[in-house]
Protein backbone atom coordinates (compact mmCIF):
# COMPACT_ATOMS: atom_id res chain seq x y z
CA UNK A 1 0.00 0.00 0.00
CA UNK A 2 0.57 3.53 -0.56
CA UNK A 3 0.67 5.85 2.51
CA UNK A 4 0.29 8.82 0.20
CA UNK A 5 -3.13 8.08 -0.73
CA UNK A 6 -4.08 4.62 0.57
CA UNK A 7 -7.63 4.56 1.32
CA UNK A 8 -8.53 8.27 0.01
CA UNK A 9 -11.08 8.43 -2.77
CA UNK A 10 -9.30 11.69 -4.28
CA UNK A 11 -6.18 13.22 -4.68
CA UNK A 12 -5.34 16.78 -4.66
CA UNK A 13 -9.06 17.17 -4.64
CA UNK A 14 -9.28 15.33 -7.81
CA UNK A 15 -12.30 12.48 -8.33
CA UNK A 16 -10.50 9.56 -9.48
CA UNK A 17 -11.82 6.53 -11.24
CA UNK A 18 -12.28 3.26 -8.74
CA UNK A 19 -9.97 1.40 -11.22
CA UNK A 20 -6.92 4.46 -10.88
CA UNK A 21 -7.61 4.39 -7.03
CA UNK A 22 -6.97 0.59 -7.04
CA UNK A 23 -3.73 1.34 -9.31
CA UNK A 24 -2.08 3.83 -7.48
CA UNK A 25 -2.76 2.23 -3.85
CA UNK A 26 -2.51 -1.61 -4.44
CA UNK A 27 0.32 -1.68 -6.90
CA UNK A 28 4.01 -1.82 -5.96
CA UNK A 29 5.58 1.19 -7.54
CA UNK A 30 8.50 -0.36 -8.25
CA UNK A 31 9.95 -0.97 -11.09
CA UNK A 32 9.31 -3.94 -13.52
CA UNK A 33 11.90 -5.93 -14.13
CA UNK A 34 11.88 -9.57 -15.62
CA UNK A 35 8.17 -9.68 -15.18
CA UNK A 36 8.12 -8.92 -11.31
CA UNK A 37 7.51 -5.53 -9.53
CA UNK A 38 10.33 -4.94 -7.53
CA UNK A 39 11.99 -1.66 -5.02
CA UNK A 40 15.38 -0.37 -5.50
CA UNK A 41 18.27 -2.09 -4.77
CA UNK A 42 19.19 0.71 -2.11
CA UNK A 43 15.39 1.45 -1.25
CA UNK A 44 15.56 4.70 -2.82
CA UNK A 45 12.26 6.58 -3.68
CA UNK A 46 11.51 9.65 -5.59
CA UNK A 47 8.08 12.05 -5.43
CA UNK A 48 5.83 12.57 -8.16
CA UNK A 49 4.22 15.81 -8.40
CA UNK A 50 0.73 17.03 -9.31
CA UNK A 51 1.71 20.12 -11.18
CA UNK A 52 -2.22 21.15 -10.70
CA UNK A 53 -1.72 21.47 -7.29
CA UNK A 54 2.55 21.73 -6.93
CA UNK A 55 1.86 19.22 -4.09
CA UNK A 56 3.60 15.53 -4.07
CA UNK A 57 0.81 12.60 -3.94
CA UNK A 58 2.48 9.42 -4.12
CA UNK A 59 6.31 8.11 -4.13
CA UNK A 60 7.86 5.36 -6.42
CA UNK A 61 11.18 3.56 -6.62
CA UNK A 62 14.09 5.47 -7.88
CA UNK A 63 16.26 3.17 -9.52
CA UNK A 64 19.97 3.76 -10.84
CA UNK A 65 22.49 1.79 -12.46
CA UNK A 66 22.11 -1.70 -10.52
CA UNK A 67 18.59 -1.32 -11.43
CA UNK A 68 19.32 -0.88 -15.53
CA UNK A 69 21.71 -3.80 -15.29
CA UNK A 70 18.93 -6.21 -14.14
CA UNK A 71 16.86 -4.86 -16.95
CA UNK A 72 19.27 -5.41 -19.85
CA UNK A 73 20.19 -8.25 -18.62
CA UNK A 74 16.35 -9.59 -17.92
CA UNK A 75 16.03 -8.25 -21.40
CA UNK A 76 18.89 -9.79 -22.97
CA UNK A 77 17.85 -13.53 -21.60
CA UNK A 78 14.27 -13.18 -22.99
CA UNK A 79 15.52 -12.33 -26.13
CA UNK A 80 18.32 -14.64 -26.59
CA UNK A 81 15.77 -17.46 -25.47
CA UNK A 82 13.47 -16.60 -28.12
CA UNK A 83 10.11 -16.82 -26.21
CA UNK A 84 8.76 -13.60 -27.98
CA UNK A 85 11.37 -12.77 -30.80
CA UNK A 86 10.66 -16.81 -32.18
CA UNK A 87 6.75 -16.89 -31.32
CA UNK A 88 5.08 -17.66 -34.60
CA UNK A 89 3.55 -13.91 -36.23
CA UNK A 90 0.13 -14.26 -36.11
CA UNK A 91 0.33 -15.49 -32.14
CA UNK A 92 2.65 -12.20 -31.81
CA UNK A 93 -0.40 -10.18 -33.33
CA UNK A 94 -3.06 -11.65 -31.03
CA UNK A 95 -1.14 -10.67 -28.29
CA UNK A 96 -0.44 -7.29 -29.28
CA UNK A 97 -4.32 -6.96 -29.91
CA UNK A 98 -4.80 -7.75 -26.44
CA UNK A 99 -2.94 -5.61 -25.53
CA UNK A 100 -4.52 -2.64 -27.54
CA UNK A 101 -8.13 -3.92 -25.79
CA UNK A 102 -6.40 -3.97 -22.11
CA UNK A 103 -5.47 -0.51 -22.90
CA UNK A 104 -8.92 0.63 -24.30
CA UNK A 105 -10.32 -0.89 -20.69
CA UNK A 106 -8.24 1.23 -18.81
CA UNK A 107 -8.74 3.95 -20.70
CA UNK A 108 -10.35 6.03 -17.61
CA UNK A 109 -7.31 5.23 -15.82
CA UNK A 110 -4.80 6.59 -18.23
CA UNK A 111 -6.82 9.42 -19.07
CA UNK A 112 -6.40 10.15 -14.84
CA UNK A 113 -2.99 9.59 -15.04
CA UNK A 114 -2.65 12.59 -17.90
CA UNK A 115 -3.94 14.74 -15.86
CA UNK A 116 -2.70 13.50 -12.34
CA UNK A 117 0.99 14.00 -13.45
CA UNK A 118 1.30 14.55 -17.10
CA UNK A 119 -0.65 18.31 -16.57
CA UNK A 120 -2.92 17.31 -19.68
CA UNK A 121 -6.52 18.93 -19.49
CA UNK A 122 -9.56 16.57 -19.34
CA UNK A 123 -10.48 17.85 -22.63
CA UNK A 124 -7.33 16.78 -24.56
CA UNK A 125 -6.96 13.45 -22.78
CA UNK A 126 -8.98 11.19 -24.70
CA UNK A 127 -6.84 12.49 -27.99
CA UNK A 128 -3.67 11.61 -25.97
CA UNK A 129 -4.83 7.72 -24.89
CA UNK A 130 -6.87 7.13 -28.07
CA UNK A 131 -2.96 7.94 -29.92
CA UNK A 132 -1.66 5.05 -27.22
CA UNK A 133 -4.39 2.73 -28.46
CA UNK A 134 -3.88 3.39 -31.98
CA UNK A 135 -0.69 2.90 -32.10
CA UNK A 136 -0.42 -0.35 -30.33
CA UNK A 137 -3.14 -1.48 -32.86
CA UNK A 138 -1.57 -0.32 -36.06
CA UNK A 139 1.61 -1.82 -34.99
CA UNK A 140 -0.44 -5.23 -33.62
CA UNK A 141 -0.78 -6.15 -37.75
CA UNK A 142 2.65 -5.93 -38.41
CA UNK A 143 4.35 -8.95 -36.78
CA UNK A 144 3.09 -11.31 -40.18
CA UNK A 145 4.03 -8.35 -43.10
CA UNK A 146 7.81 -7.82 -42.11
CA UNK A 147 9.18 -9.56 -44.90
CA UNK A 148 12.40 -10.12 -46.83
CA UNK A 149 13.17 -10.50 -50.14
CA UNK A 150 15.45 -12.36 -52.63
CA UNK A 151 18.55 -10.58 -54.43
CA UNK A 152 18.86 -10.95 -58.06
CA UNK A 153 22.35 -13.34 -58.77
CA UNK A 154 23.46 -15.82 -60.89
CA UNK A 155 22.46 -19.36 -61.99
CA UNK A 156 23.48 -21.03 -59.00
CA UNK A 157 23.22 -18.79 -56.29
CA UNK A 158 20.24 -17.80 -54.34
CA UNK A 159 20.67 -14.93 -51.79
CA UNK A 160 17.71 -14.02 -49.15
CA UNK A 161 17.72 -10.73 -47.41
CA UNK A 162 16.29 -11.63 -44.09
CA UNK A 163 15.33 -8.55 -42.03
CA UNK A 164 15.85 -9.45 -38.07
CA UNK A 165 14.90 -7.78 -34.65
CA UNK A 166 18.26 -6.03 -33.40
CA UNK A 167 17.69 -7.73 -30.08
CA UNK A 168 17.31 -5.16 -26.89
CA UNK A 169 15.75 -1.68 -27.35
CA UNK A 170 16.46 0.75 -24.53
CA UNK A 171 13.68 3.54 -24.83
CA UNK A 172 13.79 6.77 -23.06
CA UNK A 173 10.16 8.67 -23.13
CA UNK A 174 9.86 12.37 -22.53
CA UNK A 175 7.20 13.65 -19.71
CA UNK A 176 4.71 15.38 -22.17
CA UNK A 177 2.95 12.57 -23.10
CA UNK A 178 2.76 9.55 -20.34
CA UNK A 179 -0.03 7.54 -22.39
CA UNK A 180 1.89 7.72 -25.62
CA UNK A 181 4.32 5.09 -24.05
CA UNK A 182 2.79 2.90 -26.78
CA UNK A 183 4.91 4.84 -29.47
CA UNK A 184 7.90 3.61 -28.25
CA UNK A 185 7.50 0.72 -27.56
CA UNK A 186 4.81 -1.23 -29.74
CA UNK A 187 7.09 -1.09 -32.67
CA UNK A 188 10.04 -2.89 -31.22
CA UNK A 189 7.64 -5.49 -29.73
CA UNK A 190 6.51 -5.96 -33.23
CA UNK A 191 9.49 -6.78 -34.49
CA UNK A 192 10.34 -9.13 -32.11
CA UNK A 193 12.70 -6.98 -30.07
CA UNK A 194 13.19 -6.86 -26.09
CA UNK A 195 12.73 -3.72 -24.56
CA UNK A 196 13.92 -1.90 -21.36
CA UNK A 197 11.95 1.33 -20.80
CA UNK A 198 12.71 4.30 -18.51
CA UNK A 199 9.91 6.82 -18.64
CA UNK A 200 10.57 10.60 -17.42
CA UNK A 201 11.16 10.76 -13.53
CA UNK A 202 8.14 13.55 -13.61
CA UNK A 203 5.33 10.79 -14.84
CA UNK A 204 6.47 7.18 -14.26
CA UNK A 205 2.87 6.12 -13.37
CA UNK A 206 1.58 5.23 -16.76
CA UNK A 207 4.87 3.09 -18.16
CA UNK A 208 4.60 0.85 -15.12
CA UNK A 209 0.69 0.60 -15.93
CA UNK A 210 1.74 -0.36 -19.41
CA UNK A 211 4.34 -2.73 -18.51
CA UNK A 212 2.10 -4.78 -16.58
CA UNK A 213 -0.99 -4.58 -19.08
CA UNK A 214 1.76 -6.05 -21.66
CA UNK A 215 2.65 -9.18 -19.12
CA UNK A 216 -1.59 -10.03 -18.59
CA UNK A 217 -1.43 -9.37 -22.48
CA UNK A 218 0.66 -12.44 -23.23
CA UNK A 219 4.23 -10.67 -23.80
CA UNK A 220 6.35 -12.78 -21.90
CA UNK A 221 8.13 -11.66 -18.32
CA UNK A 222 11.21 -10.09 -19.46
CA UNK A 223 10.34 -8.77 -22.63
CA UNK A 224 9.09 -5.44 -21.28
CA UNK A 225 11.37 -4.40 -18.65
CA UNK A 226 10.34 -0.74 -16.89
CA UNK A 227 13.13 1.33 -14.63
CA UNK A 228 12.27 4.34 -12.95
CA UNK A 229 14.76 7.05 -12.12
CA UNK A 230 16.53 10.04 -13.14
CA UNK A 231 18.14 10.69 -16.87
CA UNK A 232 21.65 10.86 -15.32
CA UNK A 233 21.74 7.56 -13.84
CA UNK A 234 19.16 5.14 -15.26
CA UNK A 235 19.26 6.69 -18.65
CA UNK A 236 23.09 7.33 -18.89
CA UNK A 237 23.49 3.35 -18.09
CA UNK A 238 21.14 2.13 -20.75
CA UNK A 239 23.14 4.18 -23.29
CA UNK A 240 26.38 2.51 -21.61
CA UNK A 241 24.93 -0.74 -21.43
CA UNK A 242 26.93 -3.26 -23.60
CA UNK A 243 23.40 -5.61 -23.79
CA UNK A 244 21.52 -2.68 -24.92
CA UNK A 245 21.66 -2.36 -28.47
CA UNK A 246 19.59 0.81 -30.26
CA UNK A 247 18.38 3.73 -27.92
CA UNK A 248 15.21 5.79 -28.88
CA UNK A 249 15.32 8.99 -27.39
CA UNK A 250 12.90 12.07 -27.19
CA UNK A 251 14.18 15.31 -25.13
CA UNK A 252 16.25 17.89 -25.58
CA UNK A 253 19.10 18.58 -27.99
CA UNK A 254 21.59 19.10 -24.91
CA UNK A 255 20.47 15.57 -23.98
CA UNK A 256 20.86 13.89 -27.57
CA UNK A 257 23.80 14.90 -27.77
CA UNK A 258 25.33 13.29 -25.17
CA UNK A 259 23.77 10.18 -25.61
CA UNK A 260 24.97 10.20 -29.19
CA UNK A 261 28.24 11.20 -28.20
CA UNK A 262 27.85 7.70 -25.57
CA UNK A 263 26.12 5.53 -27.92
CA UNK A 264 29.18 5.86 -30.51
CA UNK A 265 31.53 4.33 -27.72
CA UNK A 266 29.72 1.20 -28.31
CA UNK A 267 28.64 1.55 -32.18
CA UNK A 268 25.27 1.59 -30.86
CA UNK A 269 22.13 2.74 -33.03
CA UNK A 270 20.69 5.69 -31.97
CA UNK A 271 17.53 7.11 -32.85
CA UNK A 272 16.78 11.18 -31.55
CA UNK A 273 13.65 12.78 -31.24
CA UNK A 274 14.83 16.28 -30.12
CA UNK A 275 12.19 18.82 -30.00
CA UNK A 276 11.25 22.13 -32.65
CA UNK A 277 10.57 25.86 -32.56
CA UNK A 278 8.36 25.20 -35.83
CA UNK A 279 6.88 27.95 -37.73
CA UNK A 280 4.03 28.46 -38.85
CA UNK A 281 3.36 30.85 -42.18
CA UNK A 282 -0.04 32.58 -42.55
CA UNK A 283 0.29 34.47 -46.30
CA UNK A 284 -2.09 37.50 -46.72
CA UNK A 285 -4.57 35.16 -48.53
CA UNK A 286 -5.14 32.78 -45.71
CA UNK A 287 -8.44 31.88 -44.28
CA UNK A 288 -7.57 34.39 -41.47
CA UNK A 289 -10.16 33.35 -38.97
CA UNK A 290 -9.80 29.56 -39.16
CA UNK A 291 -5.53 30.58 -39.33
CA UNK A 292 -5.71 32.65 -36.26
CA UNK A 293 -7.39 30.01 -33.83
CA UNK A 294 -5.24 27.22 -35.30
CA UNK A 295 -2.51 28.94 -34.89
CA UNK A 296 -3.27 30.04 -31.64
CA UNK A 297 -4.17 26.23 -30.42
CA UNK A 298 -1.05 25.41 -32.08
CA UNK A 299 0.57 26.42 -28.84
CA UNK A 300 -2.06 26.65 -26.37
CA UNK A 301 -2.43 23.11 -26.45
CA UNK A 302 -0.93 21.21 -23.63
CA UNK A 303 0.35 24.99 -22.60
CA UNK A 304 2.52 24.28 -25.20
CA UNK A 305 4.55 21.31 -24.79
CA UNK A 306 4.30 19.46 -27.27
CA UNK A 307 7.50 19.06 -30.07
CA UNK A 308 5.51 20.39 -32.74
CA UNK A 309 3.80 23.54 -30.84
CA UNK A 310 3.84 26.01 -33.63
CA UNK A 311 5.66 28.83 -31.53
CA UNK A 312 6.90 30.65 -34.33
CA UNK A 313 3.98 32.54 -36.25
CA UNK A 314 4.89 34.57 -39.22
CA UNK A 315 2.55 36.64 -40.85
CA UNK A 316 2.47 38.54 -43.79
CA UNK A 317 2.93 41.75 -42.66
CA UNK A 318 -0.23 43.26 -44.64
CA UNK A 319 -2.90 41.21 -42.33
CA UNK A 320 -0.08 41.36 -39.20
CA UNK A 321 -2.14 43.39 -37.06
CA UNK A 322 -5.49 42.19 -37.75
CA UNK A 323 -4.19 38.58 -37.20
CA UNK A 324 -2.66 39.07 -33.96
CA UNK A 325 -6.42 41.22 -32.74
CA UNK A 326 -7.92 37.63 -33.52
CA UNK A 327 -5.44 35.39 -31.45
CA UNK A 328 -5.71 38.32 -28.69
CA UNK A 329 -9.47 38.37 -28.28
CA UNK A 330 -9.75 34.68 -28.60
CA UNK A 331 -7.53 33.78 -26.37
CA UNK A 332 -8.17 36.32 -23.66
CA UNK A 333 -11.58 34.44 -23.13
CA UNK A 334 -9.40 30.25 -22.56
CA UNK A 335 -9.41 29.65 -18.68
CA UNK A 336 -6.11 28.73 -17.29
CA UNK A 337 -6.67 26.10 -14.52
CA UNK A 338 -6.71 22.85 -13.32
CA UNK A 339 -6.75 19.59 -15.50
CA UNK A 340 -9.67 17.92 -13.70
CA UNK A 341 -12.01 20.52 -14.71
CA UNK A 342 -14.01 20.30 -17.46
CA UNK A 343 -14.01 23.82 -18.85
CA UNK A 344 -10.56 24.23 -18.51
CA UNK A 345 -8.41 25.59 -21.45
CA UNK A 346 -5.07 26.04 -20.36
CA UNK A 347 -3.55 23.95 -17.86
CA UNK A 348 -0.25 23.69 -15.97
CA UNK A 349 3.22 23.15 -17.26
CA UNK A 350 4.90 20.15 -15.79
CA UNK A 351 6.60 21.35 -12.92
CA UNK A 352 8.35 24.04 -10.90
CA UNK A 353 11.58 24.12 -13.00
CA UNK A 354 9.22 24.37 -16.37
CA UNK A 355 7.63 27.02 -15.11
CA UNK A 356 10.79 29.22 -13.63
CA UNK A 357 11.92 28.37 -17.44
CA UNK A 358 8.89 29.99 -18.54
CA UNK A 359 8.92 32.96 -16.62
CA UNK A 360 12.64 33.43 -17.47
CA UNK A 361 12.54 33.08 -21.10
CA UNK A 362 8.87 35.81 -21.05
CA UNK A 363 11.61 38.07 -19.12
CA UNK A 364 14.38 37.93 -21.70
CA UNK A 365 11.80 38.43 -24.61
CA UNK A 366 10.96 41.61 -22.31
CA UNK A 367 14.58 42.93 -22.53
CA UNK A 368 15.09 41.95 -26.13
CA UNK A 369 12.79 44.59 -26.86
CA UNK A 370 9.88 42.43 -27.39
CA UNK A 371 5.99 43.46 -26.60
CA UNK A 372 3.81 41.43 -24.37
CA UNK A 373 0.36 41.47 -26.39
CA UNK A 374 -0.83 39.38 -24.26
CA UNK A 375 -0.38 37.66 -20.96
CA UNK A 376 3.33 37.50 -19.57
CA UNK A 377 3.38 36.41 -16.58
CA UNK A 378 2.40 33.21 -13.83
CA UNK A 379 -1.42 32.64 -13.41
CA UNK A 380 -2.66 33.19 -9.71
CA UNK A 381 -3.63 29.41 -8.79
CA UNK A 382 -1.81 27.10 -7.12
CA UNK A 383 0.32 24.64 -9.15
CA UNK A 384 2.38 25.42 -12.56
CA UNK A 385 0.36 27.36 -14.41
CA UNK A 386 1.22 30.35 -16.85
CA UNK A 387 -1.13 32.63 -18.86
CA UNK A 388 -1.06 31.97 -22.67
CA UNK A 389 1.11 34.98 -24.11
CA UNK A 390 1.67 36.58 -27.13
CA UNK A 391 4.84 38.28 -28.32
CA UNK A 392 4.83 41.03 -31.06
CA UNK A 393 7.64 43.06 -32.05
CA UNK A 394 9.66 39.98 -32.46
CA UNK A 395 12.87 39.41 -35.01
CA UNK A 396 13.93 36.06 -35.73
CA UNK A 397 17.48 36.31 -34.09
CA UNK A 398 15.59 36.78 -30.48
CA UNK A 399 16.21 33.91 -27.88
CA UNK A 400 12.01 33.75 -27.51
CA UNK A 401 12.09 32.56 -31.62
CA UNK A 402 15.27 30.52 -31.65
CA UNK A 403 15.28 28.56 -28.38
CA UNK A 404 12.45 25.92 -27.09
CA UNK A 405 10.80 27.23 -24.37
CA UNK A 406 8.24 24.41 -24.07
CA UNK A 407 5.76 26.88 -22.83
CA UNK A 408 2.01 28.64 -23.71
CA UNK A 409 4.65 31.32 -25.42
CA UNK A 410 3.86 32.69 -28.69
CA UNK A 411 6.53 34.68 -30.71
CA UNK A 412 4.94 36.43 -34.00
CA UNK A 413 6.83 37.35 -36.68
CA UNK A 414 6.15 39.84 -39.97
CA UNK A 415 6.98 38.98 -43.16
CA UNK A 416 6.36 40.82 -46.60
CA UNK A 417 7.79 38.33 -48.79
CA UNK A 418 7.29 34.30 -49.88
CA UNK A 419 11.24 34.35 -50.08
CA UNK A 420 11.62 36.46 -46.72
CA UNK A 421 8.62 33.53 -45.30
CA UNK A 422 11.16 30.84 -46.36
CA UNK A 423 14.18 32.47 -45.17
CA UNK A 424 12.82 33.29 -41.66
CA UNK A 425 11.20 29.60 -41.40
CA UNK A 426 14.53 28.12 -41.59
CA UNK A 427 16.59 30.27 -39.77
CA UNK A 428 16.71 28.19 -36.63
CA UNK A 429 18.85 24.97 -35.83
CA UNK A 430 15.20 22.95 -35.54
CA UNK A 431 13.81 21.54 -38.21
CA UNK A 432 10.92 19.27 -36.81
CA UNK A 433 7.64 20.62 -38.45
CA UNK A 434 5.75 23.35 -39.94
CA UNK A 435 2.42 24.99 -40.82
CA UNK A 436 1.45 26.70 -43.90
CA UNK A 437 -1.82 28.85 -43.79
CA UNK A 438 -2.53 30.19 -47.83
CA UNK A 439 -5.12 29.77 -50.39
CA UNK A 440 -2.69 29.11 -53.62
CA UNK A 441 -2.13 25.55 -54.09
CA UNK A 442 1.16 26.94 -55.79
CA UNK A 443 3.04 28.52 -52.90
CA UNK A 444 1.34 25.65 -51.09
CA UNK A 445 3.39 22.95 -52.84
CA UNK A 446 6.47 25.42 -53.01
CA UNK A 447 6.45 25.47 -49.47
CA UNK A 448 6.53 22.36 -48.73
CA UNK A 449 9.56 21.96 -50.83
CA UNK A 450 11.32 24.94 -49.27
CA UNK A 451 10.86 24.36 -45.71
CA UNK A 452 13.62 22.32 -43.86
CA UNK A 453 11.36 20.35 -41.66
CA UNK A 454 10.49 16.84 -41.41
CA UNK A 455 6.67 17.81 -41.17
CA UNK A 456 4.82 20.20 -43.35
CA UNK A 457 1.29 20.75 -42.65
CA UNK A 458 -0.70 22.85 -44.75
CA UNK A 459 -4.63 24.56 -43.73
CA UNK A 460 -4.71 22.54 -40.67
CA UNK A 461 -2.05 22.00 -37.91
CA UNK A 462 -0.13 18.93 -35.75
CA UNK A 463 -2.58 16.02 -36.97
CA UNK A 464 -1.25 12.69 -37.04
CA UNK A 465 -2.16 9.21 -38.22
CA UNK A 466 -0.14 6.15 -37.40
CA UNK A 467 0.66 4.84 -40.65
CA UNK A 468 2.21 8.57 -41.24
CA UNK A 469 5.93 9.01 -40.22
CA UNK A 470 6.91 11.57 -37.97
CA UNK A 471 10.61 12.76 -37.12
CA UNK A 472 12.94 15.63 -37.48
CA UNK A 473 15.72 16.95 -39.26
CA UNK A 474 18.78 19.37 -37.99
CA UNK A 475 18.82 19.61 -34.51
CA UNK A 476 15.14 17.98 -34.52
CA UNK A 477 16.99 15.06 -34.47
CA UNK A 478 17.30 11.47 -36.99
CA UNK A 479 15.02 8.13 -37.01
CA UNK A 480 11.17 8.24 -37.77
CA UNK A 481 8.33 7.08 -35.84
CA UNK A 482 4.84 5.86 -36.99
CA UNK A 483 4.16 3.98 -40.20
CA UNK A 484 6.41 1.24 -41.93
CA UNK A 485 9.86 3.33 -41.21
CA UNK A 486 9.55 2.43 -38.37
CA UNK A 487 9.81 -0.94 -38.60
CA UNK A 488 13.34 -0.56 -40.46
CA UNK A 489 14.25 1.61 -36.96
CA UNK A 490 14.37 -1.81 -35.38
CA UNK A 491 15.44 -4.52 -37.52
CA UNK A 492 18.12 -5.25 -39.75
CA UNK A 493 18.71 -6.73 -42.71
CA UNK A 494 20.98 -10.30 -43.21
CA UNK A 495 21.53 -11.67 -46.38
CA UNK A 496 21.93 -15.12 -47.05
CA UNK A 497 23.65 -16.58 -49.55
CA UNK A 498 23.12 -20.45 -50.73
CA UNK A 499 25.63 -22.66 -53.19
CA UNK A 500 23.17 -24.51 -55.25
CA UNK A 501 26.43 -26.29 -57.04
Amino acid sequence: MNDAVSGKASVGGHALSPKTRRFLTETRLGHLIDGELVLSADGATMPVIDPNTGLEFVRVAQGGAVEADRAAQAARRAFEDGRWRNLPPMKKEAVLRRLGALLEEHREVLMDLDMLDGGIIRAQTPFFVQFGIDVTNYYAGWPSKIEGAMSPTGANLVVQQVREPIGVCGVIMPWNAPSAVPLGVVAPLACGNSVVLKPAEQTPLTALLFGMLCLEAGVPAGVVNVVQGLGHSVGAALVDHPEVDSISFTGSVATGKRIQAAAAAHLKRVSLELGGKSPQLVFADADIERASMAAAWAVWGHSGQICTAGSRVLVHRSIHDEFVARMVEASRALKVGSCFDADTHVGPVISQQQLDQVSRYVEIGRAEGATVALGGRRHDADGYFFQPTIFTGVRNDMAIAQEEIFGPVMAVIPFDSDDEAWAIANATEFGLAAGVWTRDVVRAHRASQRLKVGTVWVNTYQLNETSVPYGGVKASGFGRSLGAVSIEEFTHVKSVWFNLD
